[in-house]
């Protein structure tokens, strides 16, 4: 009885631990921020003209419950109010545009522990998206991955298409940035972040 006691005890602290890592810390679509990183002279009613600044490089910090979380942006432009090319969208009106350049990102973090996240991604093209990067313990950007929507595969990424990805880290940041990509001659290319759920503690 004893035995049974221990393992039944165990498995509630398991189970304990399994439920507090998969709470949602943040829920993100952008809408609330405000709007930065575009061009002087962009038509900021038109959101398929709005043009990134090159040079756009600044920090936004939120709260989210007790939660403070930093968010770094380069070569990107925030767009609250505008939505996937096409529709019906099955992404998140609002989104971050990160240009095709080699060095452009956005940073969120750093999170205490992170069990996985949810990303709601557009782009203005088919066969366009991003690479996922991981920073543990302020250390070298590792890839954790990259995630492209394709209409061939039923996730045309003009519409949006949404991934569910798996980190398992503590004291992380993660990195969004531009990646290979494209029906024919694959370059970098611009893609656009609509929606972010994190879940851990």
């Amino acid at each position: 009885m004893k035995t049974l006691k221990l393992i039944l005890v165990g498995m509630l602290v398991s189970f304990g631990a399994s439920v507090m890592s998969q709470n949602l810390i943040l829920s993100e679509n952008f809408q609330g921020f405000k709007e930065q990183g575009l061009r002087a002279g962009s038509d900021t009613l038109a959101c398929g003209k709005k043009k990134v600044d090159s040079k756009a490089n600044f920090k936004v910090s939120k709260v989210y419950g007790s939660v403070k979380v930093n968010y770094e942006f380069l070569r990107s432009a925030v767009q609250p109010q505008c939505a996937a090319k096409k529709s019906p969208a099955q992404v998140s009106d609002g989104l971050v545009e990160i240009t095709k350049k080699e060095d452009a990102f956005m940073v969120i973090g750093t999170f205490d522990y992170v069990s996985k996240i949810e990303v709601g991604a557009s782009a203005t093209g088919d066969v366009r998206g991003y690479a996922l990067y991981k920073s543990v313990d302020g250390g070298s950007w590792v890839k954790v991955g990259e995630y492209i929507g394709s209409k061939a595969e039923g996730a045309d990424a003009q519409y949006g298409f949404n991934n569910t990805i798996n980190i398992n880290e503590k004291n992380v940041k993660l990195k969004f940035g531009p990646t290979v990509c494209g029906k024919e001659d694959p370059a970098l290319q611009t893609f656009r972040i609509h929606d972010v759920k994190v879940y851990g503690k």
